[in-house]
């Protein structure tokens, strides 16, 4: 099923590529449903995760049909032609599901997709209240005025802001700007509750709370992109996923690295860089900042995030996988019994 907002199409097989059917209908529920009630089980479909997934993917699944999720990217690289049509891309897919070529992408349980969307839209709203502050200093600026205190949008700076009178029009603007952003802060909290309700009952979200700068809100996110941990076989597949190593080419004797590959889960990325980049804001719980500063020193900052971030999801892998809270030295633990394992080998 090559799947569109408006339209779909489909390309039916046999096991042995013999055509049973093509065509094209409306991307609807009862059109969809119609169509495949026509054919005989048992029954597999391929689909790519593009914005409706989702919804069709439960859909069809509970018509008794095993769904598969190809992967996008690898699709792309085995099959890519000059010539691209609907109908052509449905074919192909069917083609890879008939003879167990097809790259799968994870196919998510309900439950995980919808802690995904509960971080995602607390996110939008940051992102929203983020570009209605822009407005604010905006206003600020076009009417030469200046706030030297730390935070515009504090306790002292929403009361300066309160007491201004400027020219009409700009009043008018920064008065509901201000409205605009209490009621998103209002938004935020609520979905804060609701994240934090979510997490009570997640217990692998929990160990992750252990580890210091992760909130629930990361934890939450951390979970809700990994899904079932038992996929990844090391924590370096799982560092891998993230798109947190460096890029590699190697040609004969030739092996260079490069800048991370930044593909996978770009919620998952950003969420561990963010963490890394408070660690030296932890002081009850010693963290990782002292890694940080040590690479800081010598590569830079943005280096220095990445490589505490790709540090940090070790010990996120190795938590999920023995089911226990964050120590202190955990991490010298494991890098201990890494180095013990490749004496050994050796």
């Amino acid at each position: 099923m090559d799947l569109h907002k408006n339209t779909s199409s489909f390309s039916v097989k046999d096991k042995n590529g013999k055509i049973i059917d093509a065509c094209k209908i409306p991307t609807e529920p009862f059109a969809i449903k119609d169509y495949l009630r026509k054919f005989s089980q048992p029954l597999s479909l391929v689909l790519e995760p593009v914005s409706q997934w989702y919804f069709y993917a439960d859909l069809i699944q509970n018509l008794g049909i095993d769904v598969h999720l190809a992967n996008p990217l690898k699709i792309k690289a085995i099959a890519s032609t000059r010539i691209k049509t609907d109908k052509i891309d449905a074919n192909v897919l069917c083609d890879l599901l008939r003879t167990n070529f097809l790259p799968e992408a994870y196919f998510s349980p309900m439950e995980v997709r919808s802690w995904k969307e509960m971080v995602r839209f607390r996110a939008s709203l940051i992102n929203i209240r983020t570009q209605v502050k822009n407005k604010v200093f905006a206003i600020i600026s076009k009417n030469g005025l200046s706030f030297y205190a730390t935070r515009l949008f504090g306790k002292a700076g929403r009361r300066w802001l309160k007491s201004l009178r400027l020219p009409n029009q700009f009043q008018i603007s920064l008065d509901r700007y201000i409205e605009l952003v209490e009621y998103l802060d209002q938004l935020v909290e609520e979905a804060d509750k609701e994240i934090k309700s979510a997490i009570s009952d997640n217990k692998q979200a929990m160990l992750l709370t252990s580890i210091p700068a992760v909130s629930y809100v990361s934890a939450l996110t951390i979970v809700a992109e990994i899904g079932d941990i038992k996929r990844f076989p090391s924590s370096k597949k799982l560092m891998s996923y993230a798109g947190l190593v460096p890029s590699t080419y190697a040609s004969g004797e030739t092996v260079r690295h490069g800048r991370i590959t930044k593909r996978g889960s770009r919620w998952l990325r950003w969420t561990m860089i963010e963490i890394a980049q408070r660690q030296i804001l932890c002081k009850k719980k010693q963290g990782f900042g002292w890694y940080y500063m040590k690479i800081r020193q010598r590569k830079g900052s943005s280096t220095a995030a990445v490589a505490t971030a790709r540090k940090l999801l070790a010990v996120v892998f190795r938590l999920l996988k023995d089911n226990r809270p964050f120590k202190e030295n955990y991490l010298k633990k494991l890098e201990v019994r890494d180095a013990c394992r490749k004496t050994i080998v050796s």
